[in-house]
């Protein structure tokens, strides 16, 4: 009798045992800066240089930063120290020819920047928008317009 209930056991154990607990799924790598961004990374700041139609700087300023930048192949997960709340993007390389170029897609917005540096410690980003206000926390009727807005974020990776 034991050995009959011995067997059945043996035989739930096994296909217990057998689950694939894991639901990580790979994202394949699409470029080397796809592979070298993947993690975790800190915004520490963001400069913002305006140019006007002369190409003379108009106004620049930068904003210290200490936001949280999880990449994982698909998504970007942004984080605040000290907050629960997260700001989840979707994130692509799309143009298969110039692997620099990263799109970031949440719902209908769409934001698209150049990756300018990037190594195992730091990276940064590159985001050109032609006739952007200055200050960039004015309200929009007290900006002045300039011929473009170069915004430059910079990134440290977590150790």
């Amino acid at each position: 009798m034991k050995k009959l209930l011995f067997i059945p056991l043996c035989f739930s154990l096994f296909f217990t045992s057998c689950n694939n607990d894991d639901d990580e799924t790979v994202i394949p790598v699409v470029s080397e800066i796809d592979a070298d961004m993947r993690g975790d990374w800190t915004n520490t700041s963001i400069e913002r240089v305006y140019y006007s139609d002369t190409d003379t700087v108009m106004y620049a300023d930068t904003v210290e930063r200490n936001a949280n930048f999880y990449f994982d192949g698909q998504k970007m997960t942004v984080t605040l120290p000290g907050s629960s709340d997260k700001d989840v993007w979707n994130y692509s390389f799309p143009d298969g020819n110039d692997s620099t170029y990263i799109q970031l897609q949440q719902g209908s917005v769409t934001n698209d920047y150049k990756v300018t540096t990037m190594s195992d410690s730091v990276m940064v980003w590159v985001d050109e928008l032609p006739w952007e206000g200055y200050p960039a926390e004015a309200p929009d009727a007290e900006k002045t317009t300039s011929k473009v807005g170069v915004y430059t974020w910079t990134f440290v990776r977590k150790k």
